[in-house]
């Protein structure tokens, strides 16, 4: 069903490719991975590139490749050869045939300190890579040990040497605040080391608990020790200031970075409508925009057995589950959700021009209800989240979703 209707033509195109495998699987995680003593490298290569093959003619019409995303998982742990075809093939399947055209990718790969030496971030590098985004979360090994991660806070300015070595001169620190047993004075120290290593980006997430990880299962017994509300809108707020005078702006809810690099392709999820993103590997999502004003969101198995399984059967790509039709209303809603977790906020006059209406119409209660609250701001050319929104960013998308059915 995705590849039914013409593509929106022209759209920027990322591919997001998921390495389903860990060193440690964390106690908060949620995502689709496994922990193996044997990772298969050259099988699930294999099987990733198959998918790109079988799937490139659905973003037949889909304007340049922007970027390749290596998620996870760790893919900081595929051996770099492996990863290296994977890259290969995403550039040959969507005309990315010359060196210059290559090296304006942004290439990244999700990496963990301590598992990557420098060799291997040196033959990532020559393969194309170019953008490392590395899982610090923390830098005090009492709070390291409190999630799960398995290496301490000495690890990371090792690994951000060995990169920069390497030749990565884009590098983005995952952060995480809210922790259990974290307070506030933690997270400064936290933000402070992790500026003290000069990143060009930093996503600053957070705990989420997921029902069923372990940790929602401590959550929910009540031996989960963590920060209430107040302590994380204020880790919030002290991260923000703190990024934002050392030069990394607030560009998202979660995310900040020096002029020029902002995630590129991480922003195109959040074009909606206008961008379109190929995900391969197990569990990845796919988003395939039509000329129509609507879409096809789809999903691959999350178990890495049965995507690999589809593979050797010879399938080139496992059927897709989650497949969903996004009508121009569901994309239009969508649009004003994501468009508000950005600092940019949504321009009038460009969703006036895709969606046929303005974003006020039709929200005009609600909008002046976020107005009152201070979350939102709205002037002629835009209406974006106030200084006192960005916490309540999820709030403000469900009073303006719009339910146009009958």
């Amino acid at each position: 069903m995705p590849a039914r209707g013409a593509l929106a033509p022209g759209v920027p195109l990322g591919v997001y490719v998921h390495f389903p495998f860990c060193g440690v699987h964390c106690p908060y995680c949620d995502f689709a991975v496994e922990v193996r003593a044997e990772i298969p490298h050259d099988a699930y290569a294999d099987a990733v590139v198959a998918e790109i093959a079988a799937r490139r003619d659905w973003y037949a019409g889909a304007g340049a490749l922007q970027s390749i995303y290596f998620g996870g998982g760790t893919p900081g742990l595929w051996r770099a050869g492996a990863l290296a075809r994977v890259i290969d093939a995403a550039c040959a399947a969507f005309g990315v045939v010359d060196a210059a055209a290559r090296a304006a990718l942004e290439i990244t790969v999700e990496a963990n300190p301590g598992e990557v030496a420098a060799p291997h971030l040196e033959a990532l590098v020559r393969a194309g890579v170019n953008r490392l985004s590395l899982g610090a979360q923390a830098f005090d090994d009492r709070l390291l040990r409190a999630i799960g991660r398995n290496h301490d806070a000495a690890a990371i300015p090792v690994a951000v040497a060995a990169a920069r070595a390497a030749g990565i001169d884009n590098l983005s620190l995952d952060l995480m605040f809210g922790l259990p047993e974290q307070g506030l004075d933690d997270w400064r120290r936290g933000v402070d080391a992790a500026l003290a290593l000069a990143p060009e980006h930093v996503s600053a997430y957070a705990l989420t608990i997921e029902r069923g990880t372990p940790f929602g299962a401590l959550d929910r017994a009540g031996k989960l020790p963590r920060a209430g509300d107040d302590v994380v809108a204020a880790m919030f707020q002290a991260g923000h200031d703190a990024l934002a005078a050392a030069g990394l702006a607030h560009y998202e809810v979660s995310s900040y970075a020096r002029a020029g690099r902002r995630a590129r392709h991480n922003s195109l999820y959040w074009q909606v409508a206008g961008a379109a993103y190929l995900g391969v590997g197990a569990s990845a999502s796919s988003f395939r925009p039509l000329a129509d004003g609507g879409g096809w969101r789809f999903a691959n198995p999350r178990a890495t057995a049965t995507y690999l399984g589809a593979a050797h059967a010879g399938a080139g790509s496992p059927a897709p589950v989650h497949v969903e039709r996004r009508t121009p209303a569901d994309l239009e809603n969508e649009a004003v959700w994501l468009g508000l977790r950005n600092i940019d906020g949504v321009d009038r006059a460009d969703h006036r021009r895709r969606y046929g209406r303005d974003i006020v119409d039709g929200r005009e209660a609600a909008i002046a209800a976020c107005v009152r609250a201070g979350w939102l701001s709205v002037g002629d050319g835009r209406v974006s989240l106030a200084p006192g929104g960005w916490l309540f960013a999820d709030e403000v998308a469900t009073r303006l979703w719009r339910d146009d059915r009958p």
